[in-house]
């Protein structure tokens, strides 16, 4: 990795967006930002002289081939969405950005997705001048390496690290776990004086636990009197929690294969539990996607549900079509025919190291259904505000525990 950029690094998909509009705009291409059709919000919808993209960006904090490719598939598959749930199915453009990618890793990247997934427009982009496109005619905004400052990428004011990165995420709750009751969130309970302590606790890295505490002591919200690592400022450090976990995320409507009744979601999780327990002891089997309801359908399972009606959320740790199979469900569903929804989580660990589990169905802990609900449009304040009131404030807002 270079040691100096002419400008700050890409820090977050936010700003690889800003680079990436600025590229088609050079280039004659209209760009409509974050659009919303359908209820859904992909990235961008570019189009020029009658050709209309659907783009998703992903950004990787480093340029290697294991970071590049499983996000710029994980791009791709959700282009591909967009793409069939909007009107006049516009192509899907898969994009991924970093600091900076290799030649050879940019191109085994455009390989392995062309072979595939051919349908599925490929770009990869970094702060070196790499511009390296494929598919749909979409070759034309290919260019060598020039140096940063000709890409036309606005100047940004560079920026902290990720406080609510996935990993970050499930060290917040195992430090706030010895305050709520375990029923409600599964996580180790103690007490920690260093980052290798928390580190071994949370199973986690000790250089992630030492981020971890640099980053929430320089904001303020973590103090370690008397040796022991201490949360401060709560309400503030919640309600940012809360502002971060609002970015848009992949659901994708599902259909059951022969309607089951309403325990069918309940059915399929358990019977897929046990199947993945039986795989489990084969040690040549790999592991299955993790999986866990979620929102509201967790928020009944943990005895605090408050809205009804709204269909059930299930979450998988990644879409994958023989698991989709075995749960019975079909994706060649619409919004308005769909029985659930699927979500493939960006923050995986912190949604499924916490997970509860009721009569044999693992549910998301308590933190996790606050976060998901806060801005659900289907009531979803108001159930966020009854986990607030009966659960969260009385644990989190009381004495040391």
């Amino acid at each position: 990795m270079p040691g100096h950029y002419p400008k700050p690094p890409i820090e977050n998909e936010a700003q690889l967006g800003r680079i990436v509009a600025s590229l088609f705009r050079e280039e004659g291409w209209k760009v409509v930002e974050e659009p919303r059709e359908k209820n859904v919000a992909p990235d961008f919808l570019v189009s020029k002289n009658g050709k209309k993209f659907v783009v998703e960006l992903k950004r990787a904090s480093e340029g290697r081939k294991d970071r590049v490719i499983p996000l710029l598939s994980q791009a791709a598959l959700e282009a591909v969405h967009y793409s069939r749930v909007m009107p006049g199915h516009p192509v899907p453009l898969a994009i991924v950005g970093a600091n900076r990618i290799p030649n050879s890793i940019a191109e085994d990247a455009k390989q392995f997705m062309r072979e595939r997934a051919p349908d599925v427009g490929v770009g990869v982009v970094d702060l070196e001048g790499l511009r390296l496109f494929a598919g749909h005619g979409l070759e034309s905004l290919s260019s060598l390496r020039r140096p940063q400052s000709e890409l036309g990428a606005p100047n940004v004011r560079a920026r902290s690290p990720q406080l609510f990165s996935d990993l970050n995420q499930w060290i917040l709750k195992v430090l706030l776990a010895p305050r709520i009751p375990e029923v409600y969130l599964s996580a180790p309970r103690g007490r920690y004086q260093g980052a290798s302590q928390l580190a071994e606790a949370a199973g986690v890295s000790v250089m992630s636990a030492f981020r971890f505490v640099e980053e929430f002591s320089k904001e303020g919200f973590l103090e370690s009197g008397g040796g022991v690592l201490r949360l401060v400022r709560l309400r503030e450090l919640l309600n940012r929690w809360v502002a971060a976990s609002q970015r848009r995320i992949l659901e994708i409507p599902m259909r059951w294969v022969l309607h089951r009744g309403k325990k069918a979601l309940w059915n399929a999780v358990r019977s897929y539990q046990s199947d993945e327990a039986i795989a489990s002891a084969d040690q040549l089997s790999s592991p299955r996607p993790r999986l866990c309801l979620g929102l509201f359908e967790a928020a009944e399972a943990l005895g605090i549900g408050f809205v009804h009606g709204v269909k059930p959320y299930l979450y998988l740790e990644r879409l994958n079509a023989e698991v989709v199979r075995d749960l019975g469900l079909s994706g060649k569903a619409e919004e308005a025919e769909a029985d659930l929804y699927v979500r493939i989580p960006g923050n995986r660990e912190s949604a499924f190291r916490g997970v509860v589990w009721k009569d044999g169905v693992p549910v998301s802990d308590i933190l996790q259904v606050w976060l998901d609900v806060s801005q659900h449009p289907s009531r979803g304040k108001e159930q966020a505000d009854l986990i607030w009131r009966r659960i969260l404030s009385p644990a989190l807002e009381s004495s040391e525990p």
